[in-house]
């Protein structure tokens, strides 16, 4: 009996030896080509696997290396296990996939096509390590996914959102527009929804938490209650959505967020946005209330501000108030996206110091004022083209519509109104002005613009016509005008100074000089004009001998006025405009030496058609001017008439003859005067 238990320990032994042996000397790498030649010619899989390791106790466990399928999948390691096999009853029941730095492609990825007896695919637990995802514009990596109790094909088809848990860890996120980095999910796959009641991760530099629901039957990304802390947000390209996708929003929070894009940016936002609908494209749906530190929109500055937003498709609606430039400001303001038109419903800004740059310019098309008030404001222009400041201002509208290039009234009551303490137009400055203006259907009407103006005051009203031809009408008063000031802004050739007041009372259409129709009267006191010697030249002319009537070279007679100044105690050009041609009758100037009275036509154009006469103390005129064409090169005739006596007065206006003037008649007094 001992003999026969030691020869079948014996054998046993020999037995356990020759399968060890056995199974070391078969290397099932060998069994791969010939395996995966038929796996890809009855699947099409395009499987290639650079290693297998696989033990025949074990005939369940498998682990490949190096596995690829197509285009679309790699991975370093795939580790199986089967819990069941049942190819007669097409089940597949998989304790356990592992995918080790495993990388898919999803624009490329195909759904395999398995055979008959692969029909049914059950995986209790699927893990990957260091998976890389690559989407249309996104890609994803470091990520480690566990998926458990998951069919992903059944009865022969293949069911990617079938019903599963899951939770994982992703390093990191990123698309073209914004990353996400050291994301931890956990969620589930239900009735074809991605939902992940626990979204936590870093974005932008802050953090940002909440749940999601990813439906792509529905083509949805819905956030509830997400929760953004110390987000930096910069979007330099527009934020989009693949196409016919929608992202809903249920309600967020903001806490210390920042947002910067092309045109926008907006810094310590806190708040929440509630109700949100973005369809991709253009603007949200929804409703918000925050506040900020700083929000920039082009050359709009808010600082310190509280904000409401409720926005729809067809309008945008934002009531805030804060701080802008230097000063206060409460707005409520609507925004039509599909008629491109803001609305201003109210607008009130206090105390604010606006500053105009060289490269702003008014983006809108269509805007209406409903309601706009500023007080204590102002403004400097650093632009050239518009030398402005303003101090201390104030300005009311109210009913009007800026569309097509043109004002438009919005009722009857459209209006503005206001009042500036200083303003200066490159040199020239008014002080203490008011004016009140109405719009209609037709016109401008201004009803009133008064003020201190060239160290003198300014009173004017009108109209002007809002269509072609543009009638206009103009009533102008100007008391006390300092010359110095308008001859400091024109940056003439001749320098000029002077007390004038100016009488105006025009209608006519601008770009029709002969329907210009009124009175314009110019009455000044001690007037200097450089580089107008009238005294020398009246004297030279008189001594003359101009007996008879003599074309004289106006361009010598110019220079001959130029070579001295010229002072005049009093002038008094007035006269009806007919026509667009202003007719001065009973004008004259009064110089230091002489009194020139003048009469015939000035044409809008710059025509001229003078007569014009150098006055002695009896009112007659002893030198004739004749001037005619236009006035940059004249026609000049000059003629010293004979007198009868007594003489009949040629001039009976209110300027006096000067205290200085030579008594008598003035060619024999002035043939009389020593040689100079």
């Amino acid at each position: 009996m001992k003999k026969l238990a030691r020869r079948g320990l014996t054998g046993l032994l020999v037995l356990l030896l020759g399968g060890w042996l056995l199974l070391n000397l078969l290397d099932v790498n060998r069994l791969k080509k010939p395996v995966l030649t038929w796996l890809n010619e009855n699947t099409e899989l395009g499987l290639s696997v650079g290693r297998l390791e696989f033990n025949p106790l074990s005939p369940y466990k498998l682990l490949a290396e190096d596995v690829r399928l197509g285009d679309w999948f790699s991975a370093r390691q795939v580790y199986l296990e089967l819990a069941q096999l049942a190819p007669l009853a097409g089940r597949t029941e998989v304790a356990i996939l592992d995918i080790i730095d495993g990388s898919i492609n999803l624009p490329q990825a195909q759904a395999p096509a398995l055979p008959a007896n692969l029909a049914d695919i059950h995986i209790a637990e699927l893990n990957t390590r260091n998976l890389a995802l690559t989407g249309q514009d996104w890609e994803a990596g470091g990520i480690e996914l566990h998926i458990n109790d998951w069919q992903p094909r059944r009865q022969g088809q293949w069911q990617w959102w079938a019903d599963a848990g899951l939770s994982a860890r992703v390093r990191q996120l990123s698309h073209s527009a914004l990353e996400l980095s050291r994301l931890d999910i956990s969620g589930h796959l239900r009735q074809g929804r991605l939902e992940l009641d626990d979204v936590r991760g870093r974005l932008a530099g802050g953090l940002v938490s909440g749940s999601l629901t990813l439906d792509p039957a529905e083509r949805e990304l819905r956030l509830e209650r997400p929760q953004f802390s110390q987000v930096k947000l910069q979007l330099h390209d527009a934020l989009t959505l693949p196409e016919g996708w929608r992202l809903l929003l249920s309600r967020a929070r903001l806490d210390d967020v920042s947002l910067t894009t092309a045109s926008l940016t907006v810094n310590g936002m806190r708040g929440e946005l509630r109700d949100l609908e973005w369809g991709g494209r253009g603007l949200p749906e929804g409703r918000g209330d925050w506040q900020a530190d700083e929000a920039t929109l082009d050359w709009l500055r808010l600082d310190n501000h509280r904000l409401h937003w409720l926005g729809d498709a067809d309008r945008q609606g934002v009531t805030l108030s804060g701080r802008a430039w230097e000063g206060s400001i409460e707005a409520e303001l609507g925004w039509y996206p599909k008629q491109g038109r803001l609305d201003i419903d109210e607008l009130q800004l206090a105390g604010n110091k606006l500053v105009w740059q060289p490269d702003m310019a008014w983006p809108l098309p269509d805007v209406r004022i409903h309601k706009l008030n500023l007080s204590r404001t102002e403004l400097l222009s650093l632009d050239d083209e518009l030398p402005l400041s303003l101090f201390d201002g104030e300005l009311f509208v109210t009913d009007l519509a800026w569309s097509a290039g043109l004002w438009r009234p919005l009722s009857q009551q459209a209006r503005l109104e206001g009042r500036v303490g200083e303003l200066a137009w490159n040199s020239l400055i008014a002080r203490a002005a008011r004016f009140s203006a109405r719009l209609t259907d037709e016109q401008w009407l201004l009803d009133q613009l008064s003020g201190d103006w060239l160290d003198g005051n300014i009173t004017l009203t009108g109209s002007l016509g809002l269509y072609p031809p543009h009638r206009t009408q103009v009533t102008l008063a100007g008391k006390d005008w300092q010359l110095r000031h308008l001859s400091n802004w024109l940056q003439a050739d001749r320098g000029f100074a002077g007390d004038l007041d100016v009488g105006v009372s025009l209608s006519g259409e601008p770009g029709n000089p002969a329907s210009w129709q009124g009175e314009l009267a110019l009455a000044g006191e001690d007037v200097f004009v450089e580089q107008l010697g009238l005294d020398p030249w009246l004297r030279n002319r008189l001594g003359e001998d101009y007996a008879s009537p003599k074309q004289v070279d106006s361009t010598l007679a110019a220079l001959d006025l130029m070579q001295q100044d010229g002072f005049f105690y009093r002038l008094d050009l007035r006269g009806p405009v007919t026509d667009g041609r202003w007719r001065l009758d009973s004008s004259a100037v009064q110089s230091v030496r002489h009194l020139l009275a003048l009469r015939g036509n000035i044409g809008a154009g710059g025509r001229l058609d003078l007569d014009l006469g150098a006055i002695n103390d009896a009112g007659c005129r002893e030198l004739a001017i004749r001037l005619t064409g236009d006035w940059h090169a004249p026609r000049l005739r000059l003629h010293q008439p004979e007198l009868n006596t007594p003489c009949r007065p040629w001039y009976t206006g209110p300027v006096p003859y000067p205290a200085a003037g030579l008594p008598g008649s003035l060619i024999e007094a002035v043939r009389a005067l020593p040689a100079p």
